[in-house]
């Protein structure tokens, strides 16, 4: 049987740490599988190096959310690892991303191909600081700039947890793709739409936006409400599912309808456990295929 999990955020191993006047105490749950550490900025002054390392360790995609972005080196990381094929797209608030100090660094991306979007929402900021790759994630109150680099007291954690990886990254998916219009990189979008592709192909787009065609021979839902599409009757070995969160589940009227009906879903095709998925977080990314 599936399980579903909502975690809060670890606090991870080992030591106290002391910001801002405060001591945190940090310890990594039993319970979580993988590394996790946790960074004070001014013990050794060089997140922005932690970040790289996790940029340069990616084998198939970088994604990225940070309210304030002025740090070249990192942006030098992300046009390295979109040159080796990785895919990387980000998101910026929108303020932010209008300010002299920001405009060169998501210029330099835009040029290197890599689409950021900002934010649409009216009211609030976007204000997550996190990257996730498909070996780890990033996350903390650490804003990539110098500042925060050197002098700031900020906290910054790592983690190869997959729970948590593929928990932050539905996250970040669910956020970029709510504010795709305003992408700084829209040619290099709308060079490369999504491709079209079946359930079975899934596994060779990793990273990459498609539309993929296929029929559900079960919808699963699990004691926390999270929703999966089974393409296959033992969905252990299929290459393929659909997975919806138990707050976006909410936002559809009959998910049971979709059961052995031809369906096409659009979105980012990350993996989970060896195996190609796509999180939907909104109706209109499942249509009717009539053709089968």
């Amino acid at each position: 049987m599936r399980t579903s999990y909502k975690i809060w955020l670890p606090v991870a191993a080992g030591a106290a740490l002391f910001c801002a006047g405060f001591a945190v105490a940090s310890m990594h749950s039993a319970n979580l599988a993988g590394e996790t550490k946790v960074l004070y900025s001014l013990d050794a002054r060089e997140n922005d190096r932690e970040i790289i390392k996790l940029i340069d360790g990616a084998k198939q995609f970088a994604y990225f959310a940070v309210y304030t972005f002025t740090k070249k080196n990192i942006a030098d990381a992300l046009v390295a690892a979109k040159s080796r094929g990785i895919d990387v797209r980000g998101i910026t608030d929108r303020d932010e991303a209008a300010t002299d100090y920001e405009k060169p660094i998501l210029a330099e991306l835009s040029a290197a191909g890599i689409p950021v979007e900002t934010q649409t929402h009216p009211d609030g900021i976007m204000h997550i600081k996190a990257l996730v790759t498909d070996k780890a994630y990033a996350i903390g109150s650490y804003n990539w700039t110098s500042s925060a680099t050197v002098a700031n007291d900020e906290i910054l954690e790592i983690g190869t947890d997959e729970t948590l990886r593929q928990e932050y990254l539905a996250i970040i998916e669910k956020v970029i793709a709510a504010n795709a219009a305003t992408s700084t990189g829209a040619a290099a979008s709308a060079a490369a739409p999504p491709v079209s592709i079946s359930f079975s192909e899934a596994g060779n787009y990793i990273g990459r936006m498609a539309s993929v065609s296929g029929v559900p021979v079960n919808i699963y839902t699990s004691s926390g409400g999270t929703v999966f599409f089974d393409y296959c009757t033992n969905y252990k070995s299929c290459p393929f599912s659909v997975v919806i969160f138990a707050d976006d589940a909410k936002k559809f009227k009959n998910i049971a309808e979709y059961t052995d009906v031809p369906i096409t879903v659009t979105g980012m095709i990350t993996s989970y456990g060896g195996k190609a998925e796509i999180n939907v977080s909104d109706p209109g990314q499942i249509g009717e295929n009539s053709g089968g």
